[in-house]
């Protein structure tokens, strides 16, 4: 990819309800439009690591869409965020070792305000990993008129991944874990013959093992999908052959195909970032992008 040919972007700023500075970037086509593809990055990633943010970025806007990608609450593992009141501007922590799951609404509102109040009412919600619940619970909970399609990139079923993580200690670790959260103790970071990743609260623990948190209801395949059932606007799911995060990724689109009508695409020797099949993997966007003339 020529990155001499890129699009011109610019970093934004957003600042969420709860007064966060959330930063990313925006790239603008040259004819002005009121179209726009907002990514929502992964657990413990943020806006510009993936090589692939580039190329989708070059040809969402190439079709006449703006581009935003920007970091969310869970960005990183742990680190400081600032926080601006008035005039006022102090630090806190946070990162994806903390993160609350259902603090997502309050992000991606802020991401879509932002977009709004730059223009932008047409509007597709694209999410990356852990990205992908946060955008499908978000369009469940708010059936937000505004977004007129969703796109789905390697959404792993969490709790499947995990279960076959912890294998047979699962449902221990899952009942140890509550009654340390039942005993005041949600805020402690998890014990080390628990974690399965080098840092994270026990709340945020429950969320990614327990297929009733909010987090883990919304893509738990072998649920009901009562969820995501409810989302009325058109999606498109998309996984690397070769993610190692999902079981198999051919058959869950499959079933994703028969149970929801979302369009699906396996992309061959993709892993679970799409390293090296960035350009497959962007053109299949547009492709689906294209099709859908109404938005």
């Amino acid at each position: 990819m020529n990155v001499n040919n890129n699009p011109k972007c610019e970093l934004v700023r957003i600042q969420t309800k709860d007064n966060l500075e959330l930063q990313g970037l925006l790239y603008e086509p040259k004819i002005k439009t009121n179209k726009i593809v907002i990514h929502n990055h992964a657990w413990i990633g943020n806006f510009y690591e993936n090589l692939f943010i580039d190329y989708i970025a070059k040809e969402v806007t190439s079709l006449g869409y703006a581009f935003m990608t920007y970091n969310n609450r869970g960005a990183g593992i742990l680190g400081e965020f600032i926080k601006k009141e008035k005039t006022k501007r102090t630090r806190i922590q946070s990162g994806g070792s903390v993160e609350i799951f259902e603090d997502c609404l309050i992000d991606i509102s802020a991401g879509i305000k932002y977009s709004k109040n730059r223009g932008y009412n047409s509007i597709v919600l694209e999410g990356h990993s852990l990205g992908c619940q946060k955008i499908a619970y978000y369009q469940f909970k708010t059936n937000d008129k505004n977004v007129h399609g969703l796109i789905f990139l390697a959404p792993v079923d969490d709790i499947a991944y995990v279960k076959k993580l912890l294998g047979n200690k699962y449902y221990e670790m899952l009942n140890i874990a509550k009654k340390l959260q039942n005993n005041g103790k949600g805020d402690d970071l998890i014990p080390n013959d628990m974690a399965f990743y080098p840092m994270m609260t026990v709340n945020r623990y429950l969320d990614l093992i327990n297929p009733e948190t909010e987090h883990g209801k919304i893509l738990n395949y072998s649920g009901n999908l009562n969820g995501i059932k409810k989302i009325k606007c058109p999606a498109i799911t998309i996984f690397g052959s070769h993610d190692k995060y999902e079981n198999n990724p051919k058959k869950t689109l499959s079933f994703l195909e028969n149970q929801l009508n979302w369009k699906t695409k396996l992309i061959e020797n993709a892993d679970h970032w799409f390293f090296g099949q960035e350009d497959k993997l962007s053109k299949t966007i547009s492709s689906w992008l294209v099709k859908k003339t109404n938005f």
